[in-house]
Formats: C-alpha cells, structure tokens, sequence
C-alpha cells in the first residue's frame, strides 16, 4: 500500500506561492512611491556666467594673509600690531558678524592658525574660510 500518490517525481516549481510574493511587492510599491516622491519646492537662482566678478559688499570683511606675513583687511594693509585694534573698530562690538579668511598657498598652517586666533581673541567670532584664489 502506497501513501502520496504514485512513484513518479516531479521536478515542477510552484509558481503560485512566487507570484503571490511578486504582486504584495508591487503593492508595496506602488503605496510607497508617491510618499518618497514628496519633497520641497525650492527656488534656486541662477549660475552665474564664469568669468563674473565677485560683487563684495561695502560691509563684506575679507581677512587675508600673503606669503611674507603681510596682513590685509579688505584691501587695506595693516601690521600685525595695529590688526587686533583695526578689527575691533571695524566690527564695533557686533562679534556675530561673518568674517571671511583668504590666506595664500605657500603660508604655513601654524602662521595660519596663530592668524586666526589672533582674530577671533580680536572680536571675530564666526569666521569662514575662502578656499579660492582671491584677485587682487
């Protein structure tokens, strides 16, 4: 007596339990595109032309170290005696203002850094960093 059918194997897949799986996968994705979809409308201004000169601002305060040591406040050159007092005239008590940093290549990170700590112990509290070669 013989339980389960006849002797012969078959080597069929059972494809319903796999489609069963297929289509609760495109359900779910087709519940959870639109939710990944969203986002925020942002209007973003144009690219400027190259070769546009950079607009600076009469209030813009650049900081620059040349090579030599020569210290420069936009495009006035102080010595490093008369910079801790120049600066604070310049900020006059507003220490939130952004000051941004252009040291040249060839200045050393420690003369870089003594630099600017000299000018946040002067008053500059944000300082940002200008990665570009400045025109002079």
């Amino acid at each position: 007596m013989q339980v389960g059918g006849s002797g012969n194997l078959q080597s069929n897949i059972n494809v319903t339990p796999l489609v069963d799986v297929c289509l609760v996968l495109l359900i779910i994705f087709m519940v959870i595109t639109p939710v990944v979809q969203m986002g925020y409308l942002v209007k973003v201004p144009p690219k400027a032309p190259p070769g546009t000169p950079i607009d600076m601002s009469p209030d813009q305060i650049i900081l620059r170290l040349t090579a030599d040591s020569r210290i420069f406040i936009n495009k006035e050159e102080v010595t490093r005696d008369q910079f801790p007092n120049r600066i604070r005239e310049i900020l006059k008590g507003n220490t939130s203002k952004m000051v941004f940093f252009a040291g040249e290549r060839d200045v050393d990170y420690d003369t870089t850094m003594a630099f600017l700590d000299m000018a946040r112990n002067a008053g500059c509290g944000n300082i940002g960093i200008i990665v570009e070669e400045m025109a002079r």
